[in-house]
Parts: structure tokens; C-alpha cells; sequence
């Protein structure tokens, strides 16, 4: 308050400095003395205008110390406004006869005067911070990206010593802006190296500000100054700048995350929505990792009702209440139960008309399922055996399975079962009149239980990083973006489609755990990395399509692979004899029917490999 009250006596005094001044520039100083009367009269009219045109439109209510074009504009439109009422008012009372170029004359001085008043604290700033004598200190930073983002970030931080930062230049792919300057800061080619411009200018840390580019970009600006062990940052994605404004307190470390994002080129939001708004929605599994992030998806979407199915207490009653205290207007209802029950969920179904089930329950860890393999069976074949035929009962519309690239030519447990589970849907769809599909993929990065929490965890205690073999790749995808297309995909189903994801180039797991050390600030000598060999069940490389026909769909990143066929009689004779093995525990006569319903299930387990060698008939 007491600034503004500073502010409006000083404006007061520009206002008669100016009208004085516009008569004497006009008039000279003795004929002004001619019109004495006549500015004693007019400038308190003058002055009682002009101060409540300035509150009105704002000019008490900014902060100058970030004046710019917008604030000039301010300034103009006031001053204007004022000058013109005042005149006005000024020849309506008063009787005198003058020259009306004076009141242009004054126009012009009070706008310098207004905007020299306000932009000398901008000035003020401008010569401490920017010329040094203000002691500026701070990180040095280059900025990779010299466009809107990189430009508000670079202003911040030359503005504010206190943030800690100084810019020193920016990086750019754009030839035009290379060799030009922003914020008096050079702009360098991307094509330059950048450990030498790193060396050359002292650089301690690069900051990328390009929210929309890619994971490989990312990489690639690592990979080109890694010898440098210099700290990396970033900002977030423009899907997560709410307000579209950027700044230096959203700066964050680049994560592995980073790295390996992927924006589907083809991904449609509006179809999307479409699917899902106004429908009732059920998602099993919904406190897991793929689970949890489709049920806020969908809650984005709008759908009338979200029916949540976990038997993780905890789980389930962490992601009910984030979706209630967000998504007021949709309901929710969290069923606490296993899908191999479905003791509830059929209550459920029978008192709410679903349209849309996603089913992502499953046991997913391939070494837990592999000593585990009678638990796995029960809980992922028949869970989905169970929920499936809700669906059929009670006529819900879409039933979408979550299955994964373990599925393919499969040498673990947890594969086997995945395969069953879309081999038992592909083939029901044609005789249920719901829309029965499946979605593949390989694994979702930061995932409950994957190797990148391992991976931190074993670089925050100083290593060793263990990794399975030094040449073991898999697909990896961001959880979100695997979602998005999940419902993509979803919306595509005619029933019987097993939809298959684009996944980009598999990684090499020793290369995620080198960028993991070196983004957690340690090298290679510092943290360790030891080969434990491939576990049970584990493959070399993952696989995404089997050896059969598969078609495209009209999205780039999204492929549907072709349908296989069983004698269904026999299909399902065979999986209740499955489930009834593994459910007295005869491990043995399991991992056979495994193989009978999977014939090119191949396992990697000495223990399963010869119970399969003795050639034991199934009972």
C-alpha cells in the first residue's frame, strides 16, 4: 500500500510537470504567464481525472519490475484515456481561448514521464543484474532450446540473482536463430559439440527446454556431452504446464524417463474420449501400475460411472480417493475383491449396466511367477476366465485385456498364461455378442517391482547395479503413453483382435543402468555394475508378434495381429483341468497342460524343461 500511495504522488507530479512544461514548449515561459489563470484552473481537472483513469485500468496494480511490451501498452491506452477526458472537461468549463497543440504536446510528455517512472526500476535491474554490478553469481547453465520456454526460463534467471543460476548461452537446431542473441545471450548451433562449448564457457549444467521433444532427442543431447560429468535438467512436458507458462522453480533433474519418452505421432484424444465419456466403465486390477493410471485417464474422460476392482486394500483405497477428490462429477465405486471370486463384481455388474470393462489384473513378475506357477495360473487364467464371462452374462459391450509381449513364443510361466488368457478371448468373442479384444505391449517403465527402482535403489546405496547379461534388450514404454493407446486401441475393437502396440527399439538394459549412474551424479568407476546371468524364464531379447498374419490398423502405432483358432470345446476342457491342477498344487502335471494349450511354449527353467523331457502323459 505505502508504494502505490508513492506511486500516485509521484504520477501527481508528472502530471503538473508536464502540463507546465507543454505550455512553455509551446508557448515560451512569458506566454505562459498569458494563461497563468487558465492552468490554475484546468490542472487540478487534469489531475482529478488522470489518477482514477490509472486505478481503473490497472496502472497501480502491476508489477513493474517486469515491465515490458504489454506494460507500454498499458501505459499508452491510460494516458490517452486521461489526456482525452481531461480535454474534454478542460474546454467544456473553461471560457479562454488556446492553442490545442499544447494538450498534444502534454499527451507526449506524460507518457514519457509515465514510462520512465515506471520502466526505471526494470532499468535499475537491468544494469545490477545483467552488467554484473550487482555481484551476479549462480550455476552456470546452458540452455538447450532457444525457443518460448528456454526464453521465459533464461529472463527469470538473469532477472533474480537469488535463484541461483546464470545463463550463459543458449543451444539451438534452428539455423535461423543460430548465431543471433537472446537476452544478449549467444545462441550456438545444436550441430556444435557440445562438450566443447561445455569447456569453453564452464558450463555446471544444461538445462533442455523443449517440454515437446522426444526421448531420443534427449538421448542424444546426453550422449553429446557425457565425457563432460556435468549435471543435466529439464523442463516438464507441455501436457503437464498446466498454464502453459514456464518457469525456473519447474526445473527438475532429467530422470531415465526422460529419456525413453515417446509421444505417439498418431494418438487421438478425441476418439478417445468419445470411447469412454458417458459410459460405465469397470478396470480390474485397478491399484497397479497399468491400473491405477487407466482409471485416471478414464476419470478424464468423463464417463458416468468407474467401477474399481483391486484386492490391495491399500491400493484401492489410494487411487478411490485421489480420482473422488478430482473427478467430483464421476461416480465411483471401489470393489474390494479378487477377480477370481467375482463375487462382488457380478453384484456390481448386475445392478449397474457396464459398457466397458478393462481387465488389467494379473501376476506379472516373471521370477515370482516362475516359483509360483500354480498361484499365477488361478489368479491370471482364471480371473480372466471368470470376469470374461460377466462380461458375456451381463452384456457389457467391450471387454479389453491387458496382455503383454511375454505372451509371444513365451519361456516363462507368466507368458504362458498371458497367451491363454488371449487365445480364451480371441476365440469366446465369437460366440458372445460382447466385443471381446486384447492389447500387447512390453514393459512400462518405473512400474511396481521393474528394474528402474531396482536400479535407484542400488545406485543410491553405491552399487553394485546388478544386471541379468550385458547384451539383454526389452520394449519399454512410459505408463501414460502405454495407457493412452491401451484405450486407443480399445476403441479400434470389433471383437477378436489382439492389438498389438508400437514400442519403438528395444533398450539395452546395460545402457539404462550407464544413463542411471551418470543422471544420479556418479560414473561408471564410482557404482559398479556385475552380471547375475538370465533368471528363470528370461529371455535374451522380448518378442512382440508371433509367427502369424497381422494387418494395420489406420494408426501408426498400432498393428493387429491375426487370429488363431482352437476347438473350443476342447480349449475349455483343457483349461479347467489346468485350473484344477493348480489348484491342489500339482505343479508338474500344470506346466504340461501349459504346454498342450501353448505349443510353443518353450520354458527356460531346467525344473520345467524336464518335466516336459520325460514325456509323462497329462492326466
Amino acid at each position: 500500500m505505502k508504494k502505490k500511495l508513492i506511486l500516485i504522488f509521484t504520477d501527481i507530479f508528472m502530471v503538473a510537470v508536464s502540463y507546465f512544461a507543454a505550455f512553455i514548449l509551446r508557448l515560451e515561459f512569458e506566454g505562459t504567464l498569458d494563461y497563468i489563470h487558465f492552468t490554475k484552473t484546468s490542472l487540478p481537472i487534469a489531475i482529478i481525472v488522470t489518477i482514477p483513469v490509472f486505478i481503473r485500468m490497472g496502472m497501480y496494480k502491476a508489477v513493474w519490475r517486469y515491465a515490458s511490451i504489454d506494460s507500454f501498452v498499458m501505459i499508452l491506452k491510460a494516458v490517452t484515456t486521461s489526456t482525452f477526458i481531461s480535454v474534454v472537461i478542460i474546454f467544456f468549463i473553461q471560457t479562454q481561448r488556446m492553442p490545442r497543440s499544447v494538450f498534444i504536446i502534454y499527451w507526449m510528455l506524460l507518457l514519457i514521464g509515465m514510462c520512465g517512472v515506471r520502466f526505471s526500476t526494470r532499468f535499475y535491474r537491468y544494469y545490477f543484474a545483467l552488467t554484473g554490478k550487482g555481484g551476479k553469481g549462480g550455476r552456470r547453465v546452458l540452455i538447450y532450446g532457444a525457443g518460448s520456454a528456454g526464453q521465459m526460463v533464461a529472463k527469470e534467471m538473469r532477472y533474480d540473482n537469488a535463484l541461483g543460476y546464470q545463463p550463459i548461452c543458449f543451444v539451438d537446431d534452428d539455423p535461423i536463430k543460430v548465431g543471433n542473441r537472446i537476452h544478449n545471450l549467444p545462441i550456438y548451433s545444436g550441430s556444435s559439440s557440445l562438450s566443447e562449448l561445455i569447456e569453453q564457457n564452464d558450463i555446471e549444467d544444461v538445462l533442455i527446454a523443449i517440454p515437446s521433444t522426444s526421448g531420443e532427442k534427449v538421448r542424444s543431447i546426453v550422449e553429446g556431452c557425457r565425457v563432460s560429468q556435468i549435471k543435466f535438467k529439464t523442463l516438464p512436458s507441455l501436457s503437464d504446464i498446466v498454464d502453459g507458462k514456464v518457469g525456473v522453480d519447474q526445473i527438475r533433474n532429467i530422470v531415465i524417463d526422460d529419456l525413453l519418452k515417446r509421444s505417439p505421432k498418431d494418438l487421438d484424444m478425441k476418439r478417445i474420449k468419445s470411447f469412454v465419456a458417458d459410459k460405465s466403465i469397470m478396470i480390474t486390477g485397478a491399484a497397479g501400475s497399468i491400473g491405477s493410471e487407466l482409471s485416471r485417464q478414464v476419470a478424464r474422460c468423463r464417463p458416468s460411472v468407474e467401477l474399481l476392482v483391486d484386492n490391495n486394500e491399500y491400493g484401492l483405497y489410494m487411487i478411490n480417493s485421489e480420482l473422488n477428490g478430482h473427478n467430483n462429477d464421476v461416480e465411483h465405486h471401489a470393489i474390494l475383491e479378487n477377480v477370481t471370486k467375482s463375487v462382488s463384481i457380478e453384484d456390481h455388474l448386475r445392478r449397474i449396466n457396464s459398457d466397458i470393462i478393462f481387465h488389467s489384473a494379473a501376476y506379472k513378475h516373471v521370477s515370482l511367477v516362475e516359483t509360483n506357477p500354480c498361484e499365477a495360473i488361478i489368479n491370471n487364467i482364471l480371473g480372466t476366465v471368470k470376469v470374461a464371462r460377466l462380461a458375456d452374462k451381463y452384456n457389457v459391450k467391450t471387454f479389453v485385456m491387458i496382455s503383454s509381449d511375454k505372451a509371444v513364443r513365451p519361456t516363462n510361466v507368466m507368458g504362458a498364461t498371458k497367451r491363454i488368457c488371449e487365445l480364451y478371448i480371441q476365440n469366446f468373442n465369437t460366440i458372445s455378442d460382447t466385443d471381446f479384444v486384447a492389447v500387447r505391449f512390453g514393459n512400462v517403465l518405473d512400474s511396481s517391482g521393474s528394474v528402474v527402482p531396482k536400479f535407484r535403489r542400488q545406485i543410491k546405496n553405491g552399487g553394485p547395479v546388478t544386471i541379468t547379461h550385458p547384451d539383454a534388450t526389452r520394449y519399454f514404454m512410459l505408463i501414460p503413453e502405454a495407457v493412452q493407446l491401451v484405450m486407443q486401441a480399445a476403441s479400434l475393437g470389433k471383437g477378436g483382435e489382439i492389438f498389438i502396440l508400437d514400442m519403438g527399439k528395444p533398450v539395452r538394459i546395460l545402457d539404462m543402468a550407464r544413463d542411471m549412474i551418470m543422471m544420479m551424479g556418479h560414473n561408471h568407476e564410482g557404482v559398479k555394475i556385475e552380471y547375475t546371468g538370465l533368471g528363470a524364464g528370461e529371455k535374451l531379447h522380448e518378442e512382440l508378434m508371433v509367427d502369424e498374419a497381422e494387418r494395420d490398423t489406420k494408426y501408426e502405432s498400432i498393428a493387429i495381429a491375426g487370429v488363431t483358432k482352437v476347438d473350443w470345446e476342447e480349449f475349455e476342457s483343457d483349461i479347467d483341468k489346468l485350473v484344477n491342477f493348480a489348484n491342489v498344487g500339482n505343479v508338474n502335471a500344470a506346466i504340461r497342460m501349459l504346454k498342450k494349450l501353448v505349443p510353443e511354449y518353450d520354458p527356460r527353467n531346467d525344473v520345467y524343461k524336464t518335466v516336459l523331457d520325460t514325456n509323462q502323459e497329462t492326466p
